[in-house]
């Protein structure tokens, strides 16, 4: 992705902001601070080693766009770009001003929404950070390529927790988190640094709960990646970037794990009562064990689960949904070994697994001929099987030792639900019916994806997509190493998300509208032409034309339409292109029932 000699232009041009930063700080008395509409500073600093570093990597990268936090045109003219330069020309302003050493310039790169080059340089220091070929490493000042030395995190040891909080930043959720976890020590750091440090091994979390920007995290997340660790959303998902506003939700940077961090690290981002959520957490396994269901939350979209080794709590989900009988259901498991017992791996079940779970990934396998297997995959000789990045759902599954299959908690054919609210409007008042009960209903927070997972068949050469998410085709090649297929038509189910007619509203769904249909309802994205704009029932998915928030937004969207009483949905064209197309699948099936007449 970036040569050897792109990497030493990257560095020079760094280093020049260094200098540049430098001149500044040291004559910092002549300088006028202004403030932006955030009320946070800008210097003349920020706005010269700007120009320097986006001139910079201009000529370094001619085909590449670039945002940057001081060139707020950047950030209308590229934010859906999926391929981008994310500057932060000085991070730690106020440390700038307080002539304190630790602010950084940053410079990352931004590919499918992830964050796959970083570089903090300290100016005080003449010290950089960046990661290169998988690996993160160091470089002091005046050393060439050849002398950095590679960084590594250390293992996070939840018995003495040691965290680094942001010295600017010490909020009363900040303090609430911390009271409840009780660190073993907690050190004030501030700006890009607490990343490197973080990647160093110095520290084993970084928790925030105040707001930060894209340009503030993106390059020290992709360093602190590479060293080992990572930075997760309170929801448990990998942070993405080019979201609308580039505005970054409660997040948790941290260290190498031996295995998965416990969700109260997360959850009490969100200053959740812990007990309260043991207590639901306990009657939720109870009623799984009583051959109940339960509804939970994942990363994608709420669930309604059974637990996996009856067959009678499996029917019961088929007659609540009333779901088809040869419709399969996906299994969900806490951790990949427990996978392992229920279905053979090969060489790109493992790659992928081991990169994208836990989160939006279904891989469908051949199943072991083992009971267990056999009750999950109701017979069938494959099985698909995921493991969801949600904190409550990995508690549930982990509290329960048994895998739970669980469709999306809505009735068959219809919108799936984003929020807890949405699957009280579909099963309520009663929750129950012949053969059926739904139990309990954990209620956290609309899901962070909003669409179903990427349902992917690994068991031949090939990887095959049978469902589209927000893990895209490319996504799964760059990891697979091979050219991943589209399904071809099959009469054979072997995952959900393979029906013609599915995620429809109670209206009739038309696509790729421009005229409009009198009394319709129209689901936008982005400006709307002249031809819609008299719709009286309008939702807009996104009107900066960002993909992620509009899958995001796509289940509610469909769902507030229905609740205007229209008969028809007008929907706009939408890219079909990364996370678009798997948009632009629900949306197909969810008109094929229109299409029909």
């Amino acid at each position: 992705m970036i040569s050897k000699k792109k990497l030493n232009q990257i560095i020079h041009l760094a280093r020049k902001c260094n200098d540049c930063a430098m001149s500044f700080f040291d004559c910092f008395e002549k300088q006028k601070i202004n403030y932006k509409i955030d009320y946070s500073p800008v210097t003349k600093a920020d706005l010269e080693v700007n120009k320097l570093a986006v001139n910079g990597l201009q000529r370094i990268f001619t085909n590449t766009k670039i945002v940057s936090e001081e060139f707020k045109k950047s950030q209308k003219l590229f934010q859906n770009n999926n391929h981008f330069w994310l500057i932060d020309p000085i991070d730690g302003t106020k440390e700038f001003i307080n002539r304190t050493p630790n602010f950084t310039v940053n410079f990352a790169l931004i590919k499918d929404h992830l964050a796959v080059f970083g570089l903090i340089s300290q100016p005080f220091t003449g010290t950089i950070w960046y990661n290169f070929r998988g690996k993160a490493w160091k470089l002091e000042k005046n050393q060439t390529l050849n002398e950095a030395k590679e960084i590594k995190c250390s293992k996070i040891n939840l018995k003495k927790i040691k965290i680094f909080s942001s010295s600017n930043h010490r909020s009363k959720e900040l303090e609430n988190w911390i009271s409840k976890v009780k660190p073993f020590s907690d050190k004030d750091i501030g700006s890009s640094i607490k990343f490197c440090y973080l990647a160093e091994g110095k520290a084993d979390l970084y928790p925030r709960t105040s707001p930060t920007m894209e340009w503030d995290i993106a390059a020290g997340h992709s360093i602190l990646k590479a060293a080992g660790g990572n930075i997760f959303s309170e929801f448990g998902l990998e942070i993405k970037y080019g979201k609308v506003d580039f505005k970054n939700k409660n997040f948790l940077a941290f260290g190498k794990l031996n295995d998965r961090l416990p969700s109260k690290l997360f959850l009490s981002l969100n200053n959740i009562n812990f007990s309260e959520y043991e207590n639901h957490l306990n009657l939720a396994v109870k009623a799984l064990e009583n051959k109940n269901l339960v509804v939970f939350p994942t990363e994608t979209v709420y669930g309604i689960g059974c637990i996996g080794n009856s067959k009678k709590a499996i029917r019961s989900i088929y007659l609540a949904k009333q779901r088809p009988s040869n419709n399969p259901l996906i299994a969900h498991t806490y951790k990949k070994k427990e996978a392992e017992k229920l279905v053979e791996f090969n060489k790109n079940a493992h790659a992928l697994a081991d990169k994208f779970w836990p989160g939006p990934l279904t891989i469908v396998l051949q199943t072991k001929k083992n009971q267990v297997s056999n009750i999950l995959s109701q017979g069938k000789d494959t099985l698909a099987i995921r493991i969801p990045s949600h904190p409550v759902a990995l508690d549930l599954l982990e509290k329960i030792s048994i895998p739970i299959l669980a469709p999306s908690a809505n009735k068959s054919g219809g919108v799936s639900p984003t929020s807890a609210q949405h699957v009280k409007e579909d099963f309520g008042p009663n929750f129950q019916g012949k053969g059926w009960k739904l139990d309990n209903i954990l209620d956290y927070g609309h899901c962070e994806v909003g669409i179903e997972s990427t349902v992917v068949d690994c068991r031949g050469e090939n990887p095959i997509i049978l469902r589209h998410g927000s893990i895209t085709a490319a996504m799964i090649s760059d990891i697979s190493k091979t050219k991943t297929l589209n399904l071809k038509k099959s009469e054979v189910l072997i995952s959900p998300g393979q029906l013609k007619s599915h995620y429809s509203p109670k209206a009739d769904v038309y696509l790729n509208q421009n005229t409009i249909i009198d009394g319709s309802g129209l689901l936008a994205f982005g400006n709307i032409p002249k031809s819609l704009q008299n719709s009286q029932n309008l939702f807009n998915l996104s009107p900066d034309r960002n993909l992620v928030q509009a899958s995001y937004l796509l289940y509610s969207g469909l769902r507030y339409l229905d609740t205007c009483g229209v008969k028809v949905i007008q929907v706009m064209q939408i890219p079909n292109k990364g996370i678009g197309i798997a948009i632009n699948d629900r949306l197909k099936r969810a008109s094929y029932k229109a299409l029909k007449y």
